[in-house]
């Protein structure tokens, strides 16, 4: 008997007998797209390959395979609610797949099908069905007679288990619009008691009737056509094939589980868990813990891949999603399996020890991935119970809807996303309002946005108007900075808004990939218009240089465009230091290192990027001492225009989540660093002078941000360090090298001082409790009292802590003193609180005479007085409130 096979030896399988066909392994592409904006995840394998498919990009072979990594959480693709309620639905899996690009078609993708299902992975010929398109007279599409003579003539399949189906099963489309064409589905009878395929005449019962026993194992797409906005089909330049087979489906089927969940992808996760909260998995489909295993399970996959692929938490997009399904699995292992705590986290590790083989970012990141979603659990965590119960009353007092508005709350205040309030009311028997929920989350918006929100700097009937602007900020030559050029339209501003000036070619840089906009100076030869720019923008293809005129001037004006040069040069400067510096992080920090965000400006640049914690002094001085070599070393500044996916495959690093045309320009230090940018830079390195690192700290739990500065900024930050140096060891009448240990030394003075006054603070509260104690009376059974003492708030508070425990049945107010104001506390329990004496009423007359603020509990209160001279009335006041209360 056959050894079970595991998940990597199937992997690799699929992989190898198709790289021994002439294919190319590449690769899974990052589960967020970088260069696809109508994508929120990768939903397919083909998505990294779209461009190839509508003939706007091409690669240097013609055949590839790979497991790609997949998310399907919104849109036509989504799988959400029904994970963890059945065996095989996921939000995370993986594709395997192999492409043909104007390569092979159809006879050679079935019959390599076939060949590894049957004579590689030994499936039974006799439980396998295939099904091909059976047209579709609106689209005026045939069936697809081809496919099917193929399946008949070149394999062995009994031809009775040939179905053909409709465009609902068997025409692929990947969205409302893009690549799309026929498709032959392969589909295994796993055997059972829902159905009998060979009962009647129907051969149609159980394929693709969505139940459990005929699942599909793998989609042969025969890619020829595109799907236009208008519905229509436009035949692709070339044929092409796209295969998927769901891997976590087929291992199922190969390893002789009934479930995906089963297998050995899972397995340790399960195991993991288990270890967490206590309990096996396995007891059946519908109990309520093993559910919540496997949603558990599938929710922490799909977060520490899109995680190390560079997704981060947010309220917006993708990290949206990220942490919704953060939330979601949070709640279930709470509810379903008793785990209060943070546990998502500890889960992270084994995941990238399931998975790290074929995606080696998920190990290289783990650290990284592991303390995003801690953060996420803790954050939620802070306000679960508080939303719980607030679900609760709500649910209780409602039949039928939750309200829209009251539902929303339970985001807005408490952070519960939509599709879980959804899921909770389910489980309560109930419906949620969502077009109220809309309209409050609308409000809410509303309500939310700043004053100062974006004015529209030229409305779209204006932009129509304008011709798209050439750029000759990249020009050789004094063009690039200095141009003779025509007004192409000018827009005074209205009501506070600046100035708008369109240029039919503008040498003027507009803000984009983190650089700031040029500024500088535009005027007519005649001296009859100047325009001062204090900004650069793009709108769309047009550039828009927003500032202050003087004059007017008409559309077809002449005018000088001069940019402010010295500025510039100081942006240059910054921007090339940018890209050293993000290849000395990855040297330094590792390859798990991605920017997160920039700002290249004239002052200084600011680097966001990935990692888990915070940069040692060493590291610094090591990402400063690589910069500057290459400064040093003053290498030619390379800059040529490639084609994006030629750049990209020799190594080019592409920045995430910027979206690149067909042909970008790449920024070349030789030998040291390529990035595919379209910012301005310097002609060698050693244009850039010093660089320094001025300060590193975190902006969210994974992300920190360095800021640095360049050349002339350098410089005086160097001196401005020094001259602090020398004024320090002035002060410390010591020499510079030796501040650090006159430093340490005084510190050390400074901890032995701090101890000597606890010490005498102790000592001090002791001699205190005694004078307290000397105050006190007994009034009906209760120790009551106000006593005056010598000490500050935190004195005070241990005084009162001693207090607390001269009686159990105690009415005491303590006034301190500190620097002129009065410190207090208020102590009542016991007798005191059941004879109907609280704090509040005391701090009433403390306020009244002292001033000041404070407050706490019945039991237990605390503030501070402004007004010292307030001190005899207020005792008085208490005094006579204690004994009118208590009977004394």
């Amino acid at each position: 008997m056959s050894p079970t096979p595991t998940a990597d030896s199937v992997r690799r399988q699929f992989l190898d007998f198709f790289v021994e066909r002439g294919h190319r392994e590449v690769p899974s592409a990052p589960v967020a797209p970088l260069d696809d904006p109508t994508l929120l995840f990768t939903n397919a394998g083909m998505n990294q390959f779209k461009d190839v498919f509508l003939g706007t990009g091409r690669r240097d072979y013609t055949r590839a395979v790979d497991t790609q990594k997949c998310i399907r959480v919104s849109g036509k693709h989504n799988d959400l609610e029904e994970v963890g309620h059945d065996t095989y639905h996921h939000t995370f899996f993986e594709m395997l797949g192999n492409w043909s690009f104007g390569d092979y078609f159809k006879e050679d993708a079935i019959v390599w099908a076939w060949e590894l299902l049957t004579d590689v992975w030994k499936l039974p010929k006799e439980r396998l069905w295939v099904t091909v398109f059976g047209g579709d007279e609106a689209d005026g599409l045939p069936a697809d007679e081809e496919a099917e003579r193929v399946w008949r003539e070149k394999t062995d399949i009994e031809p009775s288990r040939i179905l053909r189906f409709d465009r609902r099963d068997n025409f692929w489309e990947m969205g409302d619009t893009g690549p799309c064409g026929p498709c032959s589905e392969i589909h295994l009878d796993r055997g059972g008691p829902d159905s009998n395929p060979d009962d009647g005449a129907d051969r149609k019962i159980g394929v693709n009737a969505g139940n459990e026993r005929f699942i599909e194992l793998w989609n042969l797409v025969f890619m020829e056509f595109n799907r236009l906005d208008d519905r229509s089909l436009k035949k692709l330049p070339a044929q092409h094939v796209d295969t998927g087979m769901g891997f976590e489906r087929v291992l199922s089927v190969l390893q002789g589980k009934r479930s995906n969940y089963d297998t050995d992808l899972f397995a340790p996760i399960f195991a993991r868990l288990g270890e967490l909260c206590g309990r096996e998995y396995g007891a059946s489909l519908d109990d309520p813990g093993d559910v919540a295993f496997r949603v558990i399970a599938d929710h922490a996959r799909a977060a520490s891949s899109s995680f190390a692929d560079g997704v981060l938490p947010s309220n917006t997009g993708r990290g949206y999603v990220m942490r919704r399904l953060i939330r979601r699995a949070s709640r279930y292992g709470r509810q379903n399996l008793g785990l209060e705590e943070p546990f998502l986290w500890r889960i992270v590790p084994t995941i990238a020890q399931v998975l790290g083989d074929a995606f080696p970012e998920l190990r290289q990141r783990e650290e990284h991935v592991q303390l995003l979603v801690q953060e996420e659990e803790k954050a939620f965590g802070r306000t679960l119970d508080r939303g719980l119960t607030r679900f609760t009353e709500l649910a209780d007092r409602v039949e039928g809807t939750l309200p829209g508005a009251e539902a929303y709350d339970l985001y807005a205040t408490y952070g519960f996303p939509q599709d879980l309030v959804e899921l909770m009311a389910r489980e309560r028997g109930l419906a949620v309002d969502l077009d109220g929920w809309e309209k409050a989350r609308r409000e809410h918006q509303d309500a939310s946005r700043s004053e100062g929100k974006f004015r529209q700097l030229l409305t779209a009937e204006q932009l129509e108007s304008l011709k798209p602007t050439r750029s000759t900020y990249h020009d050789e030559g004094a063009n690039a900075y200095d141009l003779d050029t025509v007004v192409l339209g000018f827009f005074p501003g209205s009501e506070g808004a600046p100035d708008v000036l369109v240029l039919e070619a503008s040498p003027f840089y507009a803000e984009a990939g983190g650089q700031i906009g040029d500024t500088g100076d535009v005027g007519a030869p005649d001296g009859t218009f100047r325009f001062r720019v204090e900004d650069t923008q793009k709108l769309g293809a047009v550039v828009a240089h927003i500032g202050t005129a003087e004059g007017n001037i008409d559309a077809g004006g002449q005018v000088n465009a001069r940019v402010d040069l010295m500025r510039r040069d100081m942006i240059r400067k910054n921007h090339t230091a940018t890209h050293l510096m993000h290849a000395a992080l990855k040297t330094v920090l590792g390859d798990h290192v991605n920017q997160q965000g920039s700002y290249v400006g004239p002052d200084r640049l600011r680097f966001d990027f990935s990692h888990p914690r915070a940069v040692t002094t060493e590291e610094i001085e090591r990402i400063e001492e690589l910069v500057n070599g290459q400064v040093f070393r003053n290498p030619t500044i390379g800059t040529t225009l490639e084609n994006l996916e030629e750049a990209k495959a020799r190594g080019v690093v592409a920045l995430f989540g910027e979206k690149y045309d067909d042909e970008v320009r790449v920024v070349d230090v030789p030998g040291y660093s390529t990035e595919l940018c379209g910012g301005t830079h310097v002609a060698a390195a050693g244009d850039i002078g010093p660089f320094v690192l001025v300060s590193e700290g975190a902006i969210q739990a994974g992300v920190r941000r360095v800021e640095a500065l360049t050349g002339p900024a350098a410089v005086e930050w160097i001196q401005e360090q020094r001259r602090l140096l020398v004024e320090t060891a002035r002060s410390l009448k010591a020499a510079p090298a030796e501040l650090p240990a006159r430093v340490q030394a005084l510190q050390q003075q400074v901890k032995e001082a701090k101890k000597a006054k606890s010490k005498s603070a102790k000592a001090d509260v002791g001699a205190a409790l005694e004078a307290v104690r000397s105050q006190l009376q007994e009034l009906g059974g209760v120790l009551a009292g106000c006593a005056r003492v010598d000490l500050d708030q935190k004195a005070l508070r241990d005084l009162a802590t001693r207090v607390k425990s001269l009686s159990a049945d105690l009415a005491v107010v303590l006034l301190g003193s500190d620097g002129g104001k009065v410190p207090w506390i208020a102590i009542c329990q016991g007798d005191a609180q059941e004879r109907g004496l609280a704090t509040p009423s005391l701090v009433e007359h403390l306020k009244q005479h002292l001033g000041g603020g404070g407050g706490g509990k019945p039991d237990l209160a605390q503030g501070q007085g402004q007004n010292a001279g307030g001190v005899e009335s207020a005792a008085t006041a208490i005094r006579e409130q204690l004994e009118s209360a208590l009977g004394g």
